[in-house]
């Protein structure tokens, strides 16, 4: 936002503007803050309701109560709500008034860390803690630039202490996160390696969580220290080490033991996070939220499209999963149609009467595969299934389509991708012109969809050699959902597919997905193809 021309010797109207305002704007300049980065005319506006904040968030109007003064940190966001950090209020008539009052407008501002009420003459600090208490301190001062404002609770967290995020709460937090705590990071500075540091801060928060709910009453492991932003980072880095030792399944690198954010981010991060339940909310609140993950991880070039929620609802409701299939993505991307599938089996089983919420979550967590690529993809969908289930283990990093390297690159995958183990594919596989499996890559892996009428092997669109690596997952009768641009089936360059696909499958339907669905990341028409294996 532009900065505001603003003429700070203007007299106002009221005493308290001439006594209180004007002077202590003085001191915030000369404390080091520019005037660019403090807003008072008009006055900053605080959403009355968790409504509110959400309309404000979804760019629509909001009832709202104006602040005296609204402290940003940085004069270059000026006006954006996700970097106020200090609200003041000088209007109240006594201490207490305003103490009351700045708690309210705190709880209101998701990103303000300080409150700060004065007179003129005696002032108070309120603080905003990670367990949504708030701590006083009485004639400090103004808060400076460069002062830690993110104070750890008065007593240490314990599990019985967090809160489980209202509607919308975390996704909003998630966003906050991505968006302007960690992209203003030193250290990690590329929007992947950004993300990929965030997703070792959740599954980090999230293991602290578990582990808290067998001991509620003690002191949990991600909480910010006393010492200050410093020594939160010290003791955050050795969890975090602690932590890829004893999930080698979830951390492949073996390089990756440390995280590569600078103290302040974690600091923030830890803030945010720490005082929050990650793993009692409802399935549907966790799989929203991550969306925001989903959707910053896309990789276009590389064939990666965002998966609408609705297509993914509609895609596992056709597929009619049960409890006892047995389901893998061998492209699960970021877990999508697993955690589709994985409350599908959650629902019957609990609708049935066949199991409670805990057994059927655990049960269904079994039953669930998934493979990618990419490392950031498989961290995202382990931490939302470690989010439902407590377990993620049966989410992989690898290549689901070259086998002949599973033994020597990625033997983990050489038992649960055996032959005919799976009664249900569900997947929406990259593709692409350019996204092609090689001619040799399609011999080696005797791939029968890439060989020509002469017996030579072609250069193949990976998403056509889903089909076959589907085919060879799944059981006599097992049941393939599949996402294909339609041109495959229609094309005379594809002329040879039909054939092939009556040698292997039952076409049982096509739905079409309106190009609408994937508006922003794929321009291909696209169908999901339904096939039973023969």
């Amino acid at each position: 936002m532009p900065a505001q021309n603003i003429d700070y010797n203007r007299t106002l109207s009221g005493p308290e503007h001439q006594r209180v305002r004007l002077p202590l704007l003085e001191k915030l300049v000369d404390a080091g803050w520019s005037r660019d980065q403090i807003r008072w005319q008009p006055e900053w506006r605080v959403p009355k309701s968790p409504h509110d904040a959400a309309s404000r968030e979804g760019g629509k109007s909001f009832s709202s109560w104006p602040v005296d003064l609204a402290l940003f940190d940085d004069p270059a966001q000026m006006d954006d709500w996700r970097h106020v950090v200090v609200l003041f209020e000088f209007k109240a008539p006594d201490l207490h008034e305003g103490i009351s009052q700045l708690e309210i407008y705190l709880a209101r501002e998701p990103r303000a860390k300080l409150g700060f009420w004065t007179n003129g003459t005696e002032d108070v600090r309120v603080y905003k803690l990670p367990d949504g208490n708030f701590k006083h301190e009485n004639n400090r001062g103004i808060p400076r630039p460069g002062e830690e404002l993110e104070l750890p609770s008065e007593k240490p967290l314990t599990y019985n202490d967090l809160q489980a995020p209202q509607n919308g709460q975390l996704k909003s937090v998630f966003k906050r996160l991505l968006d302007v705590v960690v992209a203003r990071d030193s250290r990690a500075t590329r929007s992947e390696a950004q993300l990929n540091e965030l997703c070792n801060l959740l599954l980090l928060k999230i293991e602290s969580d578990t582990v808290g709910q067998s001991s509620p009453h003690e002191r949990l492991e991600f909480q910010l220290a006393q010492g200050g932003e410093a020594e939160t980072a010290t003791r955050i880095r050795a969890d975090f080490l602690k932590l890829t030792k004893s999930r080698p399944q979830v951390f492949t690198d073996a390089n990756e033991v440390s995280l590569n954010l600078d103290d302040h981010t974690i600091q923030d991060v830890v803030y945010e996070l720490s005082g929050l339940n990650l793993v009692t909310m409802s399935p549907e609140a966790i799989s929203s939220a991550f969306q925001v993950f989903r959707r910053a991880n896309l990789k276009a070039g590389e064939g990666q499209y965002f998966t609408p929620q609705r297509v993914i609802e509609a895609a596992v409701k056709l597929m009619e999963i049960r409890p006892d299939d047995m389901v893998i993505d061998p492209a699960c991307g970021t877990g999508g149609f697993l955690v589709e599938s994985f409350l599908a089996m959650v629902d019957y089983a609990k609708a049935g009467g066949i199991m409670s919420d805990d057994k059927a979550r655990t049960f269904a967590t079994r039953q669930i595969y998934g493979v990618d690529k990419d490392g950031i993809n498989v961290k995202l969908a382990r931490a939302i299934m470690l989010s439902l289930s407590g377990d993620s283990s049966n989410i992989h990093a690898g290549d689901s389509i070259r086998e002949d390297r599973w033994k020597s690159d990625y033997e983990h995958l050489v038992q649960p991708l055996a032959d005919g183990r799976f009664s249900v594919v569900l997947t929406n596989p990259p593709f692409g012109q350019g996204l092609k499996v090689s001619s040799t890559d399609a011999r080696r892996n005797k791939y029968t969809i890439a060989r020509r009428s002469d017996g030579q092997y072609r250069a193949l669109e990976i998403g056509l050699i889903f089909l076959e690596r589907a085919y060879r997952l799944l059981a006599s009768g097992g049941r393939l959902g599949i996402i294909l641009p339609e041109t495959y089936f229609f094309s005379a360059t594809y002329s040879w597919l039909p054939e092939w696909l009556e040698d292997h499958f039952v076409l049982r339907g096509v739905v079409n997905i309106p190009m609408e669905a994937f508006q922003g990341f794929c321009r291909a028409k696209t169908n999901l193809y339904i096939f039973e294996k023969k």
